[in-house]
C-alpha cells in the first residue's frame, strides 16, 4: 500500500463523506498578529469568517489574546458561536495547544503540568503538528508517547507541515490512541486562511466538538513550502516593528 493510500486509509471520514446539515467550518490551527511571527490582523481573520464562513481556531503562541479579540468580534455578528479562547503553549517538552480556556497558560512548564492546567480550565488539549521534523518547537518523540493517552485530540492534517508523511504517521497516531483528529492551516499570513478545515455539526461545548469531530469531513491542501521563507522574515520585521500585521 502506497502512503497515500495510507493516508485514505486512516482517514477518520474521507472528503466526500456526508456533511452535515446543519454544519460548522472549522480550521483548528490559526495565528493572529499576536504570535511573533504572524501577520493575520484580527480584521483579517474575522473579514476570511465572514466571507468564507470558515470558523477559526485562534491559538498564538502563549497568548490567548488574539482568541479574545477575534471571538468578540465574532460572537458580536453571530452569539450562538461559542466563546473558544486557546493558545499554542511551549512547554519544555514542546507545544501543546489549549482550547476553552479561562485564561493564559504560562510556558516553560513540563508537559504534564500543561495538561494538568488545561484541565484545570475545563479547556480541552491539542497534540499540533506531532511528527513534525522542521519545527524545533514541535513536541518531542519522548513527550509525544508519555502524553498522548492524555491528549484529547491529535492534529492529524496540518497544511504547513513540509512532508507529507509526517501527517500520514499523525493521522495513524490518533488512531493507535483512539483520538479524534483536527485539521489546521496553521496560518500566519492572510494568503493561508481557510485553505484546510474540518466541517462538522455545530457544537456548544468542549464536549460536543470532539464528539462531533469523530465523524467530521476533512478538506485539506497543504501550503506551499516556501511559506516558511515568508515567516522568518516576518520574525525580523515584527523584531523591529512589533504589532505589524495586514
Amino acid at each position: 500500500m502506497s502512503q497515500s493510500e495510507k493516508f485514505r486509509t486512516y482517514q477518520p471520514s474521507l472528503p466526500d463523506s456526508p456533511v452535515p446539515d446543519p454544519c460548522y467550518k472549522f480550521d483548528m490551527h490559526v495565528h493572529s498578529g499576536y504570535s511573533s511571527d504572524s501577520i493575520n490582523s484580527v480584521d483579517a481573520i474575522v473579514k476570511s469568517w465572514e466571507n468564507n464562513g470558515i470558523l477559526p481556531l485562534v491559538c498564538d503562541h502563549d497568548t490567548i489574546r488574539g482568541s479574545l479579540k477575534v471571538y468578540s468580534a465574532i460572537r458580536k455578528k453571530d452569539p450562538d458561536i461559542p466563546l473558544i479562547l486557546a493558545e499554542e503553549i511551549m512547554t519544555i517538552d514542546g507545544e501543546i495547544i489549549g482550547a476553552f480556556l479561562t485564561e493564559e497558560i504560562s510556558p516553560g512548564q513540563s508537559a504534564e503540568e500543561t495538561l494538568d492546567e488545561i484541565r484545570s480550565q475545563g479547556g480541552i488539549s491539542i497534540l499540533p503538528h506531532p511528527f513534525c521534523t522542521y519545527r524545533r518547537s514541535a513536541i518531542t518523540s519522548e513527550a509525544r508517547e508519555r502524553i498522548s493517552g492524555d491528549i484529547d485530540c491529535i492534529e492529524g492534517y496540518n497544511a504547513r507541515i513540509l512532508r507529507e508523511t509526517e501527517n500520514i504517521k499523525a493521522v495513524m497516531h490518533a488512531r493507535k490512541y483512539s483520538k479524534p483528529v483536527s485539521v489546521g492551516s496553521d496560518a500566519h499570513t492572510p494568503f493561508e486562511l481557510g485553505i484546510s478545515y474540518v466541517t462538522l455539526a455545530p457544537f456548544s461545548t468542549q464536549y460536543d466538538l470532539l464528539k462531533n469531530l469523530r465523524a467530521g469531513a476533512i478538506v485539506f491542501r497543504m501550503t506551499n513550502p516556501k511559506i516558511h521563507y515568508i515567516t522568518k522574515v516576518v520574525k525580523a520585521v515584527k523584531l523591529l516593528q512589533p504589532g505589524f500585521s495586514l
